[in-house]
């Protein structure tokens, strides 16, 4: 009986003892996967940040390499400005006493030999860099005005128009 009862108590134990085994088994798992995720996210963490650094360095280099660019663009448009009354000279035969440097909205106002004494027409002349420069909205307006002959002297006496300036005036506190 003894021996029954040892054989049942080892038993007993056993399965006991199995059982205990597979919940501390079940909470190392679960210790394990949770220390695993953890350690998972500051790898990622850690790779994010060194992409989004990389992304920041590539970035501000194409940044600062656009800012050139378009710096060095403006500074050759403004000396093929320069240039361009030499150009004109010889290419379009444009006198340089004819020629008036407006700068805003359009560069240049030729008169075509008024210093000859004999005008032949009145240019305007938009000077662009390259081929792919193109027209702002602006000079597309006037480049289209001018197109469509939309043109009138207009001539005026300073005195007149003082005169009519008082008038107004005049008219407005009555």
């Amino acid at each position: 009986m003894i021996i029954e009862f040892l054989f049942v108590f080892l038993l007993v134990s056993l399965i006991y003892l199995s059982l205990k085994y597979i919940e501390a088994k079940s909470k190392i798992n679960e210790k394990a996967f949770e220390l695993f995720q953890k350690w998972k996210e500051k790898e990622l963490e850690k790779e994010a940040k060194l992409l989004f650094e990389k992304w920041k360095i590539e970035e501000e280099k194409r940044i600062r390499e656009d800012a050139i660019e378009k710096s060095s663009l403006t500074i050759l448009g403004k000396v093929s400005e320069q240039l361009a009354p030499l150009i004109l000279f010889k290419n379009y035969n444009i006198n340089l006493k004819d020629l008036r440097f407006i700068g805003s909205p359009i560069d240049f106002i030729a008169f075509k030999n008024l210093s000859e004494d004999k005008p032949e027409k009145i240019l305007f002349i938009e000077v662009k860099f390259s081929k792919s420069s193109q027209l702002s909205e602006k000079e597309r307006m006037i480049r289209d005005l001018i197109n469509k002959k939309k043109i009138e002297f207009l001539e005026i006496n300073i005195e007149d128009e003082i005169k009519k300036l008082k008038l107004k005036k005049l008219d407005e506190f009555k």
